[in-house]
């Protein structure tokens, strides 16, 4: 298999070199941009297959260029892990909403970022070789090879979690998809780690379904239980 190429993406050379190191000695390729116009420029011209994504930089930050980046369709299918000095509620869930895949904040450990780093890079192989073919639910397509989801002819652009999350449940349709095991199987992460990350990929879900008056099903919540597709 090609060795993989993460973009790193923050201003402050000190962190680049380290995790430069650290990424080799676990055999990625790596590409450096110190701004977040460098990060679109260097995203467009060599297609990482994941991008690490500081917050604070000079210029546009890295919510900002994490939106441009998902706004790409040759783009938008990279996951992209934001990382941020801030801890704070708020702060992740801006980041999440700006269509970060993943979210870590400093300090780090670096056995924790690799953690987070292949479980993304696992979820884009599995969306890759999935051949369930055209799964459909009210006025909804979502197809599992070209990696498509459109209501009545009109593409909606999701991230790779939200794709993952909605392949989810209209693969399992009606049944009810409980919160332990959607973040096991979307996220590869345990339940207590997560906070309120599931709940913003689900909202942002939604938003894009009914921007574009999606009909004929719903992503319902049962409290204390999970989540299913239901009419």
């Amino acid at each position: 298999m090609d060795r993989r190429k993460i973009l790193l993406v923050d201003d402050e050379i000190h962190i680049q070199e380290m995790l430069r190191i650290n990424m080799k000695s676990q055999g990625f390729d790596c590409l450096s941009a110190y701004t977040g116009e460098e990060a679109l420029d260097m995203a467009r011209n060599e297609l990482p297959d994941l991008i690490l994504l500081d917050v604070m930089m000079p210029g546009i930050d890295g919510v900002e260029t994490c939106r441009r980046l998902k706004a790409d369709k040759d783009l938008r299918a990279i996951p992209v892990i934001m990382v941020s000095a801030k801890s704070q509620g708020q702060d992740k869930i801006k980041g999440l909403e700006g269509g970060a895949d993943d979210y870590i904040t400093k300090p780090f450990s670096i056995h924790e970022l690799f953690l987070r780093i292949k479980a993304s890079l696992r979820q884009v192989d599995f969306l890759r070789n999935g051949h369930d073919g055209i799964l459909r639910a009210g006025t909804l397509s979502l197809d599992t090879e070209r990696h498509q989801v459109s209501t009545e002819g009109n593409r909606i652009d999701l991230t790779l979690k939200e794709f993952r999350i909605l392949y989810l449940l209209m693969k399992n349709r009606a049944a009810l998809i409980s919160r332990e095991e959607m973040i096991q199987q979307v996220f590869d992460m345990e339940p207590e780690k997560m906070g309120r990350t599931l709940d913003v990929h689900i909202s942002n879900l939604r938003k894009k379904l009914e921007a574009l008056n999606v009909s004929g099903c719903e992503i319902e919540t049962v409290r204390g239980k999970g989540f299913r597709i239901s009419p």
